[in-house]
């Protein structure tokens, strides 16, 4: 399987663009999923052999985040990746994500509410004194 970035619900075009250029720089796949892909699982959207897209269409709310899944990724081109979001200040995606072995089997909205309880935990951790 190809190295390759889901980019989830990115509203911002801007944003988009200085995201998808970046990942051009470093040569990696990216595929921008659609609203009606969110019932897909990770895997499948990313290209892992053995799985394959369903019939299944979406048809609900438009996630509340920008979600970012770093699927098959070297350790040096995520490393990357994340250097050069830090460093250009495009501004931060909060639900980021490395595709596993568990989370491939998950759909989009599965794994968009993993993150946005991991977020919460995180920014409640943040405000103890």
């Amino acid at each position: 399987m190809r190295e390759t970035v889901l980019l989830i619900n990115f509203q911002d075009k801007k944003k988009l663009r200085e995201i998808q250029m970046m990942l051009m720089a470093v040569k990696l796949r990216m595929r921008l999923v659609k609203k009606e892909e969110y019932l897909q699982k990770i895997g499948a959207l990313a290209g892992v052999v053995g799985m394959e897209l369903t019939e299944e269409v979406y048809a609900g709310d438009e996630l509340g985040e920008e979600m970012m899944v770093f699927a098959s990724l070297t350790e040096n081109h995520l490393n990357q990746m994340l250097y050069l979001m830090r460093k250009s200040g495009t501004g931060t995606v909060a639900y980021k994500a490395v595709m596993t072995e568990t989370n491939r089997e998950w759909n989009v909205k599965d794994l968009y509410a993993e993150l946005a309880k991991e977020h919460e935990a995180m920014q409640k951790m943040k405000k103890k004194p």
